[in-house]
């Protein structure tokens, strides 16, 4: 099972709209710093599971995640709505009692407090993108 390209869309429209969301003028919002991040290109060395913080701003958290050698991310949730992109790899994603089959490019978009795990296709690597959308407001 592939992730449908409606899934991959909603998630992007769903991170544009995302900071659209505060009832507060935006003059009385802290303004995030401006940024160049650059992504890892893939897993890297070394085996197990390797988790790094690339931004953590106010309203949003970016962190990788190198799942090597069929490490699995095992279940759990997150206090806030994440996304999951893909960057290198396949796999399983589980959510909702479902498996969801992803690949290179692949995006998931889950509720706050959804539990989900990742299994990567055993004996490879994955490499993830984990966005953490805080609060807005």
């Amino acid at each position: 099972m592939t992730t449908p390209p409606t899934l991959v869309a909603a998630g992007l429209l769903w991170l544009g709209l995302a900071g659209c969301a505060s009832t507060r003028p935006n003059h009385e919002m802290a303004s995030p710093s401006t940024q160049s991040i650059e992504l890892p290109r893939n897993a890297g060395s070394g085996s197990g599971k390797e988790v790094s913080v690339l931004l953590d701003e106010r309203h949003l958290k970016l962190v990788t995640i190198a799942l090597r050698d069929g490490t699995p991310l095992p279940p759990h949730t997150a206090p806030v709505p994440v996304t999951i992109q893909v960057l290198e790899g396949e796999g399983v994603v589980h959510t909702s009692g479902k498996p969801m089959t992803v690949t290179q490019g692949s995006l998931v978009s889950l509720v706050a407090n959804e539990e989900h795990d990742v299994i990567p296709k055993s004996g490879s690597d994955m490499l993830l993108l984990v966005h953490y959308l805080r609060s807005a407001q």
